[in-house]
């Protein structure tokens, strides 16, 4: 993998992610995450490492409708770059859906993918990556446009993590119109214009972190009557970090970019993140969630954790902290090495009570079986007294646990069937020996239910019942 200089564009990240006005690229009536704008929420499940046409890691995106059910698993879109429509061609690593964002990117009501495909050859660079834009359409996502990269020689895998929003000040002549946020193997965010126009219109900004451990996520972070949003990126190590947790200097880190491009120093460690109005007061509040959470003693890890910070989102300092892990007094089970509690992490409102509640999953727990813990919002601080797991063997939930299974490897709340309760969506992409699973359980009154619960494999997803390593259930998300 090359190197790459940090960018030091003129103008540094103001990053942001934020409904803007009229006319603009939200502009449109729509539902958010409605691909096919027929009123209901749809999820979007990656296989990226799925087989296609012979190719091993070539990639798959599925796209599951919301209906007045839910989740229908009769009716969904398969896109691989052997799509009509696609860009380029199912080759061997390419990993097409090894990161992916849904959003309505041209203000007509549609909700468009943004997808990564981080292995891509292109132009003879191996494993350079690539990033597509499929537009959605009454027909589902059918078309779709390669997103420039602008700086290809300085980077590889491109595209391997992905965020949309408005990112006031990056680029003059984009400012105030979303853009799409690109992470690649080195310390720098790439920015383009979501609609694609004058994609000469780029600009960047450096971080501090290690370079050769790149970009690991980014989280847009949505301000409610406000155009000078936010963008969260994690990487791995900086300048000031010594030899990290383990020796290896990769110990996780995370910046909260505000307008102009300043940094909020006191964010705690972490490698996931999410953002949601938890206590009902109307200021989003910062969850991150830290699998690798250190023990006192070097070169140990306890099970992991999340830190909330309440208030916090636009980049000020908390009106308070509040930290959960496994050996949280409430919460189910106890935190061991190698638990990975945290690993993802989701905000929505299961109960319909007006506060958000928080979803973690812990895909490490008793051997790699996996599990989710979910904790309702109140008032005040999450009720942890009253934490609640899910895993294969609770009751009512499809399946049974196995080791390796990887249950929670990825989380997200939709409301897929409008009733106002946001659904659970859970990736379990080790099921089945690494071909990938996805299970579904509906919000109620109490929260969670196993009542209507469903879940899906590579055969139910349209891939085929011997997909096998597809990892489906990699990525899960939706608006």
């Amino acid at each position: 993998m090359r190197k790459r200089t940090l960018l030091t564009s003129a103008v540094m990240l103001a990053s942001g992610l934020a409904p803007v006005a009229a006319g603009t690229a939200q502009g449109a009536a729509g539902t958010p995450g409605d691909i096919n704008k027929d009123g209901y929420r749809d999820v979007v499940v990656s296989a990226p490492d799925a087989t296609v046409a012979g190719r091993a890691k070539a990639g798959a995106v599925v796209i599951m409708y919301g209906t007045a059910r839910g989740i229908d698993t009769t009716r969904r879109t398969v896109l691989t770059q052997n799509s009509t429509g696609i860009p380029g061609g199912a080759e061997a690593g390419d990993r097409f859906g090894a990161s992916v964002v849904v959003h309505d990117l041209n203000a007509d009501g549609y909700s468009d993918l943004v997808v990564g495909a981080p292995g891509e050859e292109l132009h003879g660079d191996v494993g350079g990556g690539m990033v597509t834009v499929v537009w959605g359409s009454a027909s589902g996502p059918v078309k779709g446009k390669t997103v420039a990269d602008p700086w290809p020689n300085d980077h590889d895998a491109y595209g391997r993590t992905l965020a949309v929003g408005t990112y006031n000040s990056v680029n003059p002549v984009n400012d105030g119109k979303l853009s799409i946020a690109i992470g690649a193997n080195d310390a720098g965010v790439t920015f383009m214009p979501a609609n694609l126009s004058g994609q000469t219109n780029t600009s960047g900004t450096g971080t501090p972190f290690n370079p050769g451990h790149g970009i690991v996520a980014l989280t847009a972070l949505d301000l409610p009557n406000s155009d000078a949003d936010r963008l969260i990126i994690h990487g791995r190590g900086d300048g000031d970090d010594g030899w990290g947790y383990d020796g290896r200097g990769d110990d996780p880190r995370a910046w909260l970019m505000t307008p102009g491009g300043q940094e909020s120093s006191d964010l705690p460690a972490g490698t996931s993140s999410a953002v949601g109005d938890l206590n009902g007061n109307g200021s989003p509040d910062l969850v991150v969630g830290n699998p690798e959470d250190p023990a006192q003693s070097p070169g140990t890890s306890l099970g992991g954790r999340v830190t909330v910070y309440y208030d916090a989102a636009h980049g000020g300092s908390p009106s308070s902290v509040q930290t959960i892990s496994q050996d949280t007094p409430g919460v189910p089970g106890g935190g061991e090495a190698g638990d990975r509690f945290g690993t993802s992490v989701a905000i929505g409102d299961t109960d319909k009570d007006g506060r958000a509640d928080l979803v973690i999953g812990t895909p490490g727990e008793d051997g790699n079986t996996g599990a989710v813990t979910v904790v309702r919002g109140t008032a005040g601080l999450l009720d942890t007294a009253h934490a609640r797991n899910w895993t294969q063997n609770s009751g009512g939930v499809p399946g049974g646990s196995e080791r390796g299974d990887a249950f929670g490897s990825s989380v997200r709340l939709v409301d897929t069937n409008r009733d106002g309760y946001a659904d659970l969506l859970v990736g379990g992409p080790g099921e089945d020996g690494g071909a990938g699973a996805v299970w579904s359980l509906r919000g109620s009154a109490t929260s969670l239910t196993t009542a209507g619960a469903v879940s899906f494999t590579v055969a139910g997803a349209g891939l085929g019942a011997k997909a096998a390593a597809a990892r489906l259930g990699a990525v899960v998300t939706g608006p």
